[in-house]
């Protein structure tokens, strides 16, 4: 959300809140050097910078969103190993025997990954034909 200087990351507020002082002190500046046209056209760009600003964050906080969302969807398009067991055995591929074997591995499997702290949502279950 905010840019990176030396590993430390600013967030929205912040970045408004150095621009805003920075800000005033060129309108200060300009506004005893110049002028007060100058200062006040300075004073317009700031703002309408500082809106172009709000506006490019919001929109790629929307993008990344939008994203994360899909990157969901596509996780949960998936099923599970046992849900898959249960299509197939609905199907008639797995008899009943077939079925209960291929269930008592999965549930084995998962108790033995958990046991030794392996993830195994990623994990393929079942070997391919």
């Amino acid at each position: 959300m905010g840019s990176e200087s030396d590993g430390r990351s600013y967030s929205l507020t912040e970045i408004f809140a150095i621009k805003f002082v920075l800000a005033d002190i060129v309108i200060i500046a300009v506004l005893l050097l110049a002028g007060p046209w100058f200062a006040l056209a300075i004073t317009l760009l700031f703002v309408a910078t500082s809106f172009l600003i709000w506006y490019l964050v919001e929109r790629s906080e929307t993008e990344e969103m939008r994203s994360d969302d899909a990157t969901v969807d596509e996780s949960e398009a998936e099923p599970d190993p046992v849900t898959k067991l249960q299509e197939r055995y609905a199907a008639g591929e797995l008899s009943d025997e077939e079925f209960e074997t291929k269930l008592d591995r999965l549930i084995d499997s998962n108790e033995q990954a958990e046991a030794a702290g392996i993830e195994t949502e990623e994990l393929e279950l079942e070997r391919s034909r």
